[in-house]
């Protein structure tokens, strides 16, 4: 299989070579200034067409000079070259290019001013491919050729400067799309992926592209590369009612399936969507974003949240599939509503159900370091959850006058959560063979209830650059949750054993009201004012009791007062901010402070009250030069609730956790550099980040382990934590003709992070080195090859201070490549080889993992709109999920249960019914 990879890799560098074997080609090359001759026009697009039947054979767009060359063209053919920039007449010139003369210089064009919309004076046949419109990018989808059954994103991935990674993120010139939407609508919510995942392409006629300025007057700080992108799909003229979508279903062998669907129905205002999946195929069917938005989750009730490199996740424990977690059977669906209300509001509603089932087989491994002791620790859990979750959604925009605008966003969440597991652990050391024994056996039962309320206003004033920017939300989440433990240990060095049987019920309970206000006044041409108010009131509620079994009535109900506390916890807090702006030539220098304000009563139900007030002032400045970035600001973050709760957790006894009341606020130092840059000439982008971070009684965890083995861990206050970050990356996209398309580039993702190791009243430095390097590439022969590889090795080092913690170091390396054949006509062929290679990992555990997966899809009916899959997944029968990972002193690899190979037959029907009536005598699915 090495020599499969290897062979996939070295057909990149192959193709690669395809420019020495294209025919001659020739290009032309000019600079544009405007009439005058003095000032040049940037992000302008040089169109080539044919001049016989006005097909697009390439186009490129100037750069910041002015200056253009377009490369690639075909000789002895009569062309036409347009030029089109908003506020500028069109400028056209046919030519020919020969073998022996096939380099055309256009003298200096001087481009006329013209205040007429570029659609107005082009011809429907000459519409240019992208036209740049003050601060919108606009892509003419026509342009763009892509097969029948082409999705939206496999539409952006054709445009310049539109990239579209694996889990389908999509980024506009380097910068991030925080949301698309569908004739100005939100769709599903925010997250793109819905609509770029699940529209067909062939709907779309114009892809516009903007600054998010609801994420710039929400963080007015942002530079220019770090706003976030807007998308916005105009359909077809034909499309303003009828119904599209698909649905699919497919069942294989061990009784695998899958069956989902997404409809949409636009009629005029109306634009109604439902969408719905499940299968056992350990795969997601919304993604992380999707349940954010859809279901009304959003930061302030995510305790705790865990990602999956194959796009699965969990939120507050709750798996939404695709982790790769054992063997999981995934449920949603949901139903989406936008209309106008009158001319100037929107209204959105939005349902989402979850449900998930999932097997997980686990083995941990753990070594852990003491001078000349080694402890090991083996674990094997064996759990079963069943989750379930409803989310409910609102979205109401209206506009007051040109200047201001009022939105309003409720939510509500319900969860509900079941778990069994039994947990068996073994401890040894290098002088002890055998140290513990236990068998945790545990049951949990848990309900939850979540709201969410956000109104916002903002208004641009005629004065340019006043803005006025207020938001209040408020947030409140219950969960009460019942957990048994029924645990038997045995300690073998001072022969003794305890038997644990306990109910634990967590009562937790919190609001959380906050005010922002931003208010932007220009002082002078290059000198500007920034005031922000934040007022936040807050109270979490954290109630715990146990209970021991009671063997006369089977039932738990005497009260275990050791372990039984609560905690309740009011507070203040207030941030003022008050800054200045002055800009010059290319820089802009904006220094200001922070006035925060804590205050925080401590309410315990066995221990006395704990008030506590801090007030800080906290300096910050930024200083942006052309498109770099530097920033230094501080913040302060009081400790979480789960922190300073007293109560101990017992319910692994070899595990214990307790809080530490008497925690303080986290006063952490940050600064970071950034550099963003598109290079429009040459399609590159570049992307720079550095940060650290320097915090001043950060919350770390101390430990004691005694001779049984026993662990037990507190929350403490220290200095000496610094962290810091650095990423960077490239990407340049080739154009050879009109057919192929390259795109590659490198990355660099590396972290340091020095912290404390307090173990056994023992204190020593430890710093924790990761390097990321990584190559992806992405290579598209006219819609029929695609061929994507990437490989990306990370090595990571732990040092220590006392010498008692021996260094570690890991390496591991990821390779991965797809390829995609459309050919014959109406075939598809798929396949893809995954490499991981964990050389490290303890004996006894998998370290070359190959996972080979191939499809074959037959393509029919009318417009391709049917299509049967026959895939296998994991060919070789190898697929394992295996990993290491170096935290504080010690290594722990781990194993978990993963999907094996399995054969799966789904047909998929496209919707696409666009006639101008519907109902009635048509038919829903129309074969």
């Amino acid at each position: 299989m090495r020599k499969v990879f290897y062979s996939l890799v070295l057909s990149v560098i192959c193709l690669l070579g395809v420019k020495a074997g294209f025919a001659q080609k020739g290009q032309i090359s000019g600079s544009l200034t405007d009439s005058s001759g003095k000032s040049p026009v940037a992000y302008a697009t040089i169109t080539v067409f044919t001049a016989q039947d006005t097909s697009i054979v390439t186009y490129r767009m100037s750069d910041e000079t002015g200056k253009f060359k377009v490369p690639g063209l075909p000789v002895n053919k009569a062309l036409r070259a347009v030029i089109t920039a908003t506020g500028f007449d069109v400028w056209r010139h046919e030519f020919t290019l020969t073998a022996e003369n096939n380099q055309l210089e256009i003298p200096a064009i001087k481009m006329l001013p013209n205040v007429q919309e570029l659609e107005e004076v082009l011809v429907v046949s000459e519409r240019p491919p992208v036209v740049v419109r003050k601060d919108t990018i606009e892509f003419n989808a026509a342009a763009f050729k892509t097969l029948p059954t082409a999705l939206v994103e496999d539409l952006l991935k054709k445009f310049p400067g539109v990239d579209v990674d694996k889990e389908g993120n999509i980024t506009v010139n380097g910068r991030k799309v925080n949301k698309m939407l569908v004739e100005g609508k939100e769709f599903f919510g925010t997250d793109p992926k819905i609509a770029s995942k699940n529209l067909p392409a062939n709907l779309i006629d114009k892809v516009q592209v903007v600054d998010d300025k609801e994420e710039l007057q929400r963080n007015p700080d942002l530079s220019a590369g770090e706003v976030g992108q807007v998308i916005n799909l105009k359909l077809k003229k034909s499309i303003k009612q009828g119904w599209f979508g698909k649905l699919y279903a497919g069942a294989g062998t061990d009784e695998r399936y899958e069956a989902g669907g997404i409809v949409n129905m636009f009629r005029d205002t109306l634009q109604v969507s439902a969408l719905g999946y499940t299968n056992n195929l350990n795969r997601s069917g919304f993604g992380y974003q999707d349940v954010m938005n859809i279901g009304g989750f959003n930061r302030n009730n995510i305790n705790s949240m865990m990602v999956s490199s194959t796009g699965g996740f969990a939120l507050n424990d709750i798996s939404f599939g695709g982790l790769g977690q054992g063997l999981q059977r995934t449920s949603g669906g949901g139903i989406n509503a936008n209309t106008l209300l009158g001319k100037k509001t929107t209204l959105s509603l939005q349902y989402f159900y979850g449900q998930n089932n999932g097997v997980v087989q686990q083995k941990t491994l753990r070594q852990q370091f003491f001078s000349d002791t080694t402890l090991y620790s083996d674990r094997v859990n064996d759990a079963e959850t069943n989750d379930y979750s409803h989310r409910i959604s609102a979205y109401l925009k209206t506009k007051l006058d040109s200047t201001s605008t009022l939105e309003y966003r409720p939510s509500f969440s319900f969860v509900k959560k079941d778990a069994n597991s039994t947990d068996s652990s073994m401890t040894t050391s290098n002088f002890d063979p055998l140290i513990n024994k236990s068998i945790n056996e545990q049951r949990q039962r848990s309900k939850g209830f979540s709201m969410q309320q956000e109104l916002s206003y903002s208004k641009q004033f005629k004065k340019k650059g006043r803005s006025f920017y207020a938001t209040l939300n408020f947030n409140l989440n219950n969960n009460k949750a019942d957990q048994y433990n029924d645990v038997e240990n045995q300690f073998y060095k001072t022969n003794s054993s305890t038997l644990l049987q306990q109910l634990r019920n967590q009562d937790q309970h919190s609001w959380n009201g906050r005010l922002y206000v931003n208010y932007n006044e220009p002082l002078t041409k290059s000198l500007s004012l920034r005031l922000t108010q934040t007022l936040e009131l807050f109270h979490d509620k954290d109630n715990i009791a146990s209970f021991e079994y009671d063997h006369a009535t089977g039932e738990y109900i005497i009260p275990d007062e050791a372990f039984t506390n609560g905690l309740e916890r009011d507070g203040l807090r207030n941030s003022t901010f008050a800054g200045v702006s002055y800009k010059y030539k290319k820089w802009t220098i904006t220094p200001g402070a922070t006035w925060r304000y804590l205050q925080i009563d401590n309410e315990f139900k066995k221990d006395p009250s704990l008030k506590q007030s801090f007030s800080f002032i906290m300096p910050a400045i930024s200083v942006r030069w052309d498109k770099w970035n530097f920033n230094y600001n501080v913040f302060v973050n009081e400790p979480q609730i789960t922190d300073l709760q007293p109560t101990v957790n017992n319910t692994n006894p070899l595990f214990i956790s307790m809080g530490n009341p008497a925690l303080k606020p986290t006063k952490s130092h940050s600064l970071s550099v950034n550099a963003y840059s598109y290079d429009a000439k040459n399609s590159i982008n570049y992307n720079l980040y550095l940060n650290g971070n320097i915090s001043e009684d950060a919350v770390i965890r101390q430990r004691t382990i005694n001779e049984n083995g026993v662990q037990v861990s507190s929350p403490v206050n220290t200095d000496g934590v610094w962290r810091g970050q650095m990423s960077a990356s490239m990407r340049k996209q080739y154009k050879y003709g009109s057919k192929w398309k390259i795109s590659a580039g490198p990355s660099i993702y590396a972290t340091y992070n020095q912290s404390l190791v307090l173990l056994n009243q023992n204190r020593s430095t430890t710093r924790n080195f990761m390097f990321n390097p990584g190559v992806n590439a992405s290579i598209n022969w006219d819609d029929k090859i695609e061929l994507n590889p990437r490989y990306g090795p990370a090595w990571s080092k732990a040092s220590y201070e006392d010498n008692i913690y021996p260094g570690l170091e890991l390496w591991r390396h990821t390779a991965a490549t797809d390829l995609i054949v459309r050919m014959p006509k109406k075939i598809v062929w798929e396949t893809s080889l995954d490499y991981n290679y964990n050389p490290q990992v303890a004996a006894g555990l998998q370290k070359n993992i190959y996972r080979w997966n191939a499809a074959v899809n037959f393509l029919f009916l009318k417009q391709d709109k049917g299509q049967l899959k026959l895939s296998v997944f994991d060919i070789l029968n190898q697929n394992n999920t295996v990993y290491r990972n170096i935290a504080e002193n010690f290594i722990t690899d781990t194993e978990i249960l993963s999907l094996r190979r399995y054969f799966l037959l789904t047909f998929t029907y496209n919707i696409r019914n666009f006639a101008g009536k519907v109902g009635g005598r048509d038919r829903f699915l129309m074969f």
